[in-house]
């Protein structure tokens, strides 16, 4: 007998984007044949997306769609692309501010909708269409859950491209059951947390310009009250931040997809830290052990940047025309390419597919709530998790700050190490900050992180040498032109770094100059 949900209890929707050619395979899947109940429910339907004249809706976030389903038709403001103050939780669909069913024109609905959203649009024009059908199916097991595919084709003027979007709804109460069902589809299918909205898809097919991913850059926590809520939010955002940034990481034409793989996963790892102290839970030092995995496979595709761009292009510069400086330049370019194949087999593999899905499943499930604790010590993480949020930041910054200070004395007699660990201790002071940044006045903000990354960047310089050692050691060869080309390299590296540490001593103590922006 099939478990049924409660009348009053609330429906919850997960969304994810799968790959069009992978559709045959999810409907045959193990995970979903065992549950099947009844033949699909399918339909014809018809997206078609409205923007001012001028993309200011677009510019917005948001669009006016019209979905006709046989008979039926529906016009909705919906959102694109989330606010920047607005709470989006990953695998979640972005919200319909406004919905309507068709008792006037098009036209009239569409302009009382864009009113709604507070714009004064230009008069509205189709901008893409979705042409497809959705279908429905039941499963049973130990709660009802509902799959619902919603595969076709994005049509423009002139571009096509399909789709297939998965969204799978369950009662509240068999959260934990709905993302043990995606587990399994992800192990094997290209199912995964979307970084774009379809309607964003679609504006982007239509313009021919790149989607604009649902999160970027660091979270925003101004509207963050509690401990927790701070918490869910900053993962959650850097989750979607880092499947925005990881298509354009494997496909490797643009050094910047891996850099900013790098900079959300470094975030996404100092949030853990810097909430264990509320959040701590095995799940949680699973998933940054996971994500420390991750990073260790982005680093070399980053380092071989960094090394082409910025160490090794002045040198072919200034010995243009040497041939071995040139083959040295094509070994470098090969270990390059190598890197970057690790990378693309990560980010399009199980493994990263997997992480994103936990890391939702973790803002969704909340488990450090459901530990096995009583008496004081539950007491206190449920008073810490309540907490407000701005005195748990500043005691967190607190005791980074006094970490990089107590790493610094004596900076004058630090050798290379300990020059390192300082970095170390800089990057995770900045991140933090980074992260608390909006609970403070920014003109103050923007000065303290300012002198902190210049102190990380001189103290990256000393570091220069030693990374260009390693990179170079991977592409030694046997003859002695390439060995010449790296003697050259080095001392190129070494003549750069003959200021950086009198350099990092003026960063040093600028630093130590600047009041913290967490205090009065």
């Amino acid at each position: 007998m099939v478990a049924s949900a409660s009348p009053t209890e609330a429906i919850e929707l997960f969304e994810f984007r799968l790959d069009p050619s992978a559709v045959p395979a999810l409907l045959r899947h193990s995970a979903i044949a065992q549950r099947r109940q009844g033949r699909a429910r399918s339909s014809s339907v018809t997206l078609l997306w409205h923007d001012a004249a001028d993309g200011r809706l677009a510019e917005a976030g948001l669009a006016v769609v019209v979905e006709t389903r046989g008979r039926s038709k529906v016009e909705r403001l919906e959102r694109i692309l989330p606010g920047s103050a607005d709470r989006l939780d990953p695998a979640r669909p972005l919200p319909v501010l406004a919905e309507a069913a068709s008792v006037a024109t098009v036209g009239e609905r569409v302009l009382e909708h864009a009113a709604r959203a507070g714009v004064d649009p230009a008069p509205l024009s189709a901008l893409a269409a979705a042409v497809g059908r959705r279908a429905e199916i039941r499963l049973g097991g130990g709660a009802p859950l509902t799959l619902t595919l919603h595969t076709g084709h994005l049509r423009t003027l002139a571009a096509e491209r399909p789709f297939a979007v998965a969204r799978l709804s369950a009662p509240a109460s068999a959260r934990a059951e709905a993302f043990t069902l995606l587990r399994a589809l992800c192990e094997t299918l290209p199912l995964a947390v979307p970084h774009v909205s379809l309607g964003e898809e679609a504006r982007a097919l239509a313009l021919g310009l790149p989607a604009r991913p649902l999160r970027r850059g660091a979270p925003d926590l101004a509207a963050a009250e509690t401990v927790e809520d701070g918490a869910i939010q900053a993962i959650g955002h850097l989750a979607l931040a880092l499947a925005g940034a990881a298509p354009i990481a494997a496909e490797g034409a643009d050094p910047e997809g891996v850099h900013q793989c790098r900079v959300a996963i470094r975030r996404l790892r100092s949030a853990m830290t810097v909430f264990k102290p509320a959040l701590a839970c095995p799940l949680l030092d699973g998933l940054k052990a996971r994500a420390g995995e991750i990073a260790r496979t982005l680093g070399p595709a980053r380092d071989w940047d960094v090394f082409l761009a910025e160490t090794f292009a002045p040198v072919r510069e200034a010995f243009a025309g040497r041939r071995d400086i040139a083959d040295l330049g094509k070994a470098a370019a090969e270990a390059r390419a190598q890197a970057y194949r690790a990378v693309r087999s990560l980010l399009e593999g199980p493994q990263f597919r997997l992480f994103l899905l936990d890391l939702a499943a973790a803002v969704a499930e909340r488990p450090w709530r459901s530990l096995a604790e009583e008496g004081e010590a539950a007491e206190r993480r449920a008073a810490l998790l309540d907490a407000p949020l701005a005195a748990f930041a500043a005691a967190a910054l607190d005791k980074r700050l006094k970490r990089i200070r107590r790493d610094g004395e004596g900076f004058a007699a630090l050798d290379i190490p300990a020059l390192h660990a300082l970095r170390v201790d800089a990057k995770r002071l900045r991140y933090a900050g980074e992260l608390f940044s909006p609970l403070y006045p920014q003109k103050r903000v923007r000065r303290f992180l300012k002198s902190l990354a210049t102190l990380q960047d001189a103290l990256g310089h000393l570091n220069d040498g030693a990374v260009a050692e390693s990179l170079l050691e991977q592409v030694t060869g046997k003859d002695k032109a390439r060995a010449r080309a790296i003697g050259i390299v080095e001392g190129w590296v070494a003549r750069g770094a003959a200021g950086a540490r009198e350099e990092a001593a003026e960063a040093w103590q600028a630093f130590l100059d600047r009041d913290p922006f967490w205090r009065d």
